[in-house]
């Protein structure tokens, strides 16, 4: 038998995901008559072939031109979705100047500061006002009330917008790269009193009311005594909103491998779907009930997604489950395969640039992993005692999950939370609990007693969910840490998982044969890894809380100066740090101080030192500027880099005369209207300048 006979949906949508992203990597764009032409070329081949049949040699050939047009297809669209989160480029200013906003992301509180993503739409010039259509980051100093900024509300800026720099390399996340997927390709900054809301202004539509409800939601909670950590996490657990978790509590998540709870995703929605088939069961008795109640179900899981944010995950779970709940009320028992390929099918015709999101590809690798390997992974163990069967279930779940999505996490995360199975077991049911209670006490609380009640309830699920996170994070072992696979290594390991599950279900020596070929090329790249790493040279630098670290790597050595003894325990500065340190392998680290003049001697860094203000690494030269610069200088220093490491004064147009410096960095903590100043100057006179604290670290090849 055919066994891509029950799946003709996975067939089609397969060629559809190839050519998107064909389409988002590939840069051309090719005449949209041309792909008009061969998608009508196909379908007139294959009106043809339906009319007067075809021979039986011949029957591959419509679904090959089937495959193709599908192709086409998903390039097309791509390519179409590209152009639509192009942007008009905005001018570059050597000043600010006013522009009309609107805000089109949750704003996010952090260390002073607002930021949320914002549509450019308008600036004002001398001929009025000109029309835009770009985003950007936009981060506002100084006032940063709850209510300051607000989804949907427009609002005068006066600023000037710069290209989106963060700094990346093979071992970090690109977070450039993410945000220009999402079309935002600049960043702006103001103080609170450059920027003031354009009153009787704000967007209407679905997202912005749904945010407003969830807004509401969230003071229902605070006005009934939720607060600190109580907050924050139901918050995160019932509507999506994750701005105000602590970071410690993050990472606490994070490495008992269950940072996945503080997302909504799918397992929110099928709460949220089991909850309303339960109240709505009695519709079931009435002659039109079925469809009133699928389209009452539809209706809320697609609203409570608007409420949560439409994050990735949850745009998978609300399209799986919608189909699912028309295919029950239809009587039909769909194959859970077809559902999840017609739902990728309508996400990426609406957004395709949705594959490149990471919670994407990790939300549907995760359920393809429980369709395909639970019943394979539950079969091992069988008993008839009803608590050991559900533990088992739930661990069966984990395990199909994890072995689905680990590839992919190390690639992106670089660790691996060794007791993954002990907290599913006890985190899961609990945020279970979490949610249902937070369901009945947003539901109950304008009732007085009850609404108390049950918040007291939530309360203590929360509390006691969050003192077992810690506690599992703190277990000896808790979290791997060092995985940097690259995108070949990925491929390898999800083609040896998929031929071991192969050979274990159908007992044939092939799959065996490309397992342990794929063994055999594991090795390879990670001989071949290792000899790279050995002939890198490498020049970093970090901006930490309390100063600032610059790292000389060579080979297997680092030579680590340190601004100030306050650095050894920068917690800004040294989980990144580390985090290179492991994906460089580094087996010798020496610690220097900057302050030190003359050759710092460390094994193998003979030719690393610093010389008055100059710190010299092979042939890159960094000018360390820690005072205002003086008149006596003398003009034409070469320095690789100019490094600003104090709250000086800098004359831009001064400094490039002296130095002829291809680079400056920012290292320092100067007010942010003075990083301004300097921005806006080396702008005019076209001078590479970067502040580290928002363009993550440094990173060359030397």
């Amino acid at each position: 038998m055919n066994p891509w006979r029950p799946l003709p949906l996975l067939r089609l949508v397969i060629p559809f995901i190839s050519g998107t992203i064909g389409g988002l990597v590939i840069g051309f764009y090719p005449l949209p008559s041309f792909v008009f032409i061969l998608v009508m070329f196909t379908g007139l081949l294959l009106l043809l072939f339906s009319l007067k049949g075809i021979q039986y040699g011949l029957r591959w050939l419509p679904g090959i031109i089937i495959m193709i047009s599908l192709v086409v297809c998903g390039f097309g669209r791509a390519i179409e979705g590209r152009r639509t989160n192009e942007q008009k480029q905005v001018a570059a200013f050597a000043g600010p100047v006013i522009f009309l906003v609107r805000i089109a992301g949750s704003p996010l509180v952090r260390n002073g500061s607002v930021r949320a993503m914002a549509e450019l739409l308008a600036l004002k010039n001398a001929r009025g006002w000109e029309q835009l259509g770009s985003k950007c980051i936009l981060r506002i100093y100084g006032n940063t009330e709850p209510g300051f900024f607000r989804y949907g509300r427009f609002y005068l800026v006066r600023g000037r917008p710069d290209p989106l720099v963060f700094f990346s390399n093979p071992h970090t996340f690109n977070y450039s790269a993410y945000l220009s997927s999402l079309g935002v390709k600049y960043m702006m900054s103001c103080s609170d009193k450059e920027c003031r809301q354009v009153m009787n202004r704000k967007s209407s539509g679905m997202f912005a009311l749904a945010l407003d409800i969830r807004d509401r939601l969230l003071k229902v909670l605070k006005d009934n005594g939720l607060s600190g950590q109580e907050f924050s996490v139901s918050a995160a657990l019932l509507l999506g909103y994750v701005n105000d978790i602590d970071p410690g509590l993050k990472s606490a998540f994070a490495a008992s491998g269950t940072m996945h709870i503080l997302s909504v995703s799918g397992m929110h929605v099928g709460i949220i779907f089991i909850f309303l088939d339960t109240v709505l069961s009695f519709l079931d008795k009435l002659r039109f009930g079925r469809s009133m109640k699928c389209l009452t179900e539809i209706l809320f899981i697609w609203s409570y997604a608007a409420v949560t944010g439409f994050s990735p995950a949850v745009l998978r779970s609300a399209a799986s489950l919608s189909l699912l709940i028309a295919g029950k009320t239809i009587r039909r028992q769909p194959e859970m395969m077809n559902v999840l390929a017609t739902s990728v099918f309508i996400l990426l015709i609406a957004e395709p640039g949705l594959l490149t999101d990471v919670g994407f590809q990790l939300s549907y690798l995760a359920v393809i992993g429980i369709v395909m390997m639970y019943k394979p992974i539950y079969s091992l163990y069988h008993t008839r005692l009803w608590f050991p069967d559900k533990v088992w279930g739930l661990i069966a779940v984990s395990m199909a999950a994890q072995l689905s999505t680990f590839p992919l996490s190390l690639f992106y995360f670089h660790r691996f939370p060794n007791y993954f199975i002990l907290s599913n077991l006890i985190i899961v049911p609990l945020s279970n609990g979490i949610i249902f209670m937070g369901i009945t006490s947003l539901l109950l609380s304008p009732i007085p007693f009850a609404g108390k009640l049950s918040v007291a309830g939530l309360k203590f699920l929360v509390h006691l969910l969050n003192a077992c996170v810690l506690w599992i994070e703190h277990l000896p072992g808790s979290v791997s840490k060092g995985f940097f696979p690259g995108i070949p290594d990925v491929l390898v390991i999800y083609m040896l998982i998929v031929s071991m599950c192969l050979f274990l279900m159908k007992k044939q020596q092939v799959f065996l044969l490309v397992v342990l070929v794929c063994i055999v090329i594991l090795e390879a790249l990670v001989v071949y890894g290792d000899y790279k790493g050995t002939k890198g040279y490498y020049l970093a630098i970090h901006k930490g809380s309390m100063g600032y670290v610059i790292r000389i790597i060579k080979g297997r050595k680092e030579l680590c100066f340190n601004s100030d003894i306050k650095m050894m325990n920068d917690k800004n500065a040294g989980e990144q740090i580390m985090n290179e340190r492991m994906a460089e392998k580094a087996g010798q680290v020496f610690t220097r101080w900057v302050g030190v003049s003359g050759w710092q001697k460390a094994t193998g860094f003979g030719e690393v030192g610093r010389f008055g203000h100059m710190l010299v690494a092979k042939e890159k030269k960094v000018w360390l500027l820690d005072h205002d610069l003086s008149p006596g200088l003398r003009s034409g220093i070469h320095a690789d880099i100019v490094l600003i490491t104090a709250d000086i004064h800098v004359d831009m147009e001064c400094l490039s005369r002296i130095f002829r410096a291809g680079l400056v960095l920012n290292v320092s903590n100067a007010s942010h209207r003075k990083v301004l100043k300097w921005a806006d100057e080396a702008k005019r006179i076209r001078l590479d300048f970067y502040d580290l604290r928002t363009a993550g670290f440094y990173h060359e090849e030397i």
